[in-house]
């Protein structure tokens, strides 16, 4: 939960009911449209919309809907102003929280934040005591598996297995990359298989994605993370109610993602 409490929800999406999953997507299409709006609405060169695409694409959003999307925000047709904000807030037992929410609407924000942080024991802190505990960086999740191109017309290209060391090796080399670590994920059937878990400064995240691109290898999913700089240890029991918490926050329409600095 130190930083990745996004993605996991996101990915969690397909096993959800069609009303929470109709939720995310609209969630996902403000994302997308906020993204075209600063960049423009073509993912080739506008990196921050891609992210927001490929992360519709993971939960299986219609491309209908990602096209609207992006029209909305190309034709003009929204008329609402939204921004980008961060809360911050600490819970008992030292556990930090920031809090990124997308808005048309500030004063309703922060008033459906501050009761629901009130709600479950936690409060809101004031601007800056929390977030320096925080780094901002790439985060990106990659499996052993290089491309294979079809060699028949109407063949799909397929990923193949790879040695897991010598991948290793390739994304060391990379420029950018400032720390690889071994993970596990699950495929369809709910099997596990390892994985790499690789960081990137802020400003390098593009970069390193499109190396790792070029060199044939399956990303699996990446964002923007905040990532905690110190972890600290909870209950059990207490681990459970600020799982609660977060899910409320995550439930919100205006929350985007929480980042924790629980281990």
């Amino acid at each position: 939960m130190s930083g990745h409490s996004k993605w996991a929800k996101i990915k969690r999406a397909k096993g959800v009911t069609d009303q929470k999953r109709g939720a995310l997507f609209t969630k996902l299409s403000k994302n997308i449209t906020l993204a075209a709006k600063e960049g423009g609405p073509d993912p080739d060169s506008n990196f921050s919309l891609r992210l927001a695409i490929d992360k519709g694409k993971l939960v299986n959003m219609p491309a209908d809907n990602i096209d609207r999307a992006i029209k909305k925000a190309v034709g003009g047709d929204d008329k609402t102003k939204m921004e980008k904000l961060s809360y911050e807030a600490m819970a008992h037992n030292g556990v930090a929280m920031v809090i990124d929410c997308q808005t048309d609407n500030t004063n309703r924000t922060v008033s459906e934040v501050k009761n629901t942080l009130e709600t479950h024991g936690a409060k809101m802190a004031s601007i800056g005591s929390v977030a320096w505990q925080f780094s901002e960086m790439g985060y990106i999740e990659i499996k052993p598996a290089k491309l294979k191109k079809a060699e028949k017309y109407g063949a799909e290209d397929v990923y193949l297995p790879v040695n897991f060391e010598e991948t290793e090796m390739e994304l060391m080399d990379i420029e950018g990359i400032t720390d690889i670590v071994e993970g596990e994920a699950l495929d369809d059937n709910g099997d596990s298989f390892k994985i790499f878990e690789a960081y990137t400064d802020k400003n390098s995240f593009f970069k390193v994605v499109k190396e790792i691109e070029s060199k044939g290898l399956k990303i699996l999913s990446y964002e923007m993370i905040k990532k905690a700089k110190d972890t600290v240890d909870i209950t059990e029991e207490y681990q459970e109610k600020v799982e609660n918490l977060v899910e409320t926050l995550e439930d919100m329409d205006d929350v985007d993602a929480v980042w924790l600095n629980i281990k």
